[in-house]
């Protein structure tokens, strides 16, 4: 087994030893032959000795080394990725932008709608299929995530799938209202999270959907925001836990976002104080946000452009919260 003090070496030499190989110390020659080099991302490398493991930028993160082209950073080609609640909105768009990027989209959605979302992708030549899911069942959940690895890894999880009722008055919100809230929007994503890292072998991207209701709060949606700050949380927990296995895990947090499920909220978030005209005027940019302002963001964490971001929770909101 791997002594403390042989690491200790070893991480003396493991820079130069990446560059050149003939200057490894004769005492750490037989010590490195059993070395065992796993790359997890463009970034990094795994070294692994007996049961003891390292984890050590890789060649290509070397400062002598040329940086990789903004099309390369961005591209996509060949990774799979599985984005929840992908029918409609914000999942539609996240979809679209993956695709176009190159990557292998499943989509999972208990709306049927989903099915038209992939169809129009693959009639653009790009590469989708849709998954009917309830995120709330665990066999229709690994479900998903089967058929998108197929054979292979996952690479990316983009945990959008969720609800947006309001709560209304506290005095009126019944347990089970609550319940259902964190079911789906806390309880659910926990649970895709979990399937995503089980494929997630060679590194990946999880990219989780909050909302700046999580950051600020509101009158009347106090279940939904607690749901929201509860994935925040996650985000944090999930990120520390699993960097060291080349899995980042990041938040965004959208501000208003004009989707179709916020046309249907709107007349009873207006009576319940919430006027999201009023909010959307008052932002500093002046404009409502739409799905692919999320879309983008998603894009931009998902692929090495954000190599070195994790923890993260990026604030999408036009400047709401600023």
């Amino acid at each position: 087994m791997m002594a403390d003090d042989d690491i200790a070496r070893l991480s003396l030499f493991v820079g130069e030893t990446f560059r050149h190989p003939a200057t490894i110390p004769p005492g750490l020659l037989s010590l490195w032959t059993s070395v065992q080099c796993r790359p997890i991302t463009p970034a990094f490398t795994t070294l692994t000795v007996g049961h003891r493991s390292l984890l050590w930028p890789s060649m290509s993160a070397s400062p002598n080394i040329a940086s990789p082209s903004n099309a390369s950073l961005i591209n996509l080609a060949g990774r799979r990725a599985v984005v929840t609640g992908g029918a409609k909105g914000i999942g539609a768009a996240v979809s679209l932008r993956l695709a176009e990027a190159g990557a292998y989209v499943t989509i999972a959605d208990a709306d049927s709608a989903g099915h038209d979302t992939a169809a129009s992708l693959v009639a653009d030549g790009l590469v989708a299929t849709f998954v009917t899911c309830d995120i709330t069942n665990a066999e229709q959940l690994g479900n998903v995530f089967d058929v998108a690895c197929g054979s292979g890894a996952l690479d990316i999880l983009v945990n959008n799938a969720g609800i947006f009722p309001t709560t209304g008055p506290i005095e009126d919100v019944a347990d089970a209202f609550v319940a259902r809230m964190l079911d789906v929007n806390v309880r659910a994503q926990y649970s895709a999270a979990r399937e995503a890292a089980r494929r997630m072998t060679s590194g990946g991207s999880i990219v989780n959907l909050a909302s700046i209701a999580a950051l600020r709060g509101g009158a009347n949606i106090s279940a939904y925001a607690a749901s929201k700050a509860a994935i925040i949380g996650l985000t944090h927990a999930f990120a520390n836990e699993l960097g060291p296995r080349g899995i980042r895990v990041n938040a965004i947090a959208p501000g208003i976002i004009e989707t179709p499920g916020l046309e249907v909220q709107l007349e009873r978030l207006k009576a319940g104080g919430i006027d999201i005209e009023q909010i959307v005027a008052g932002n500093p940019l002046r404009i409502a946000g739409q799905p692919d302002h999320i879309a983008r963001a998603a894009l931009f964490l998902a692929c090495d452009l954000a190599a070195f971001i994790t923890g993260h929770v990026l604030v999408v909101d036009g400047g709401s919260t600023a």
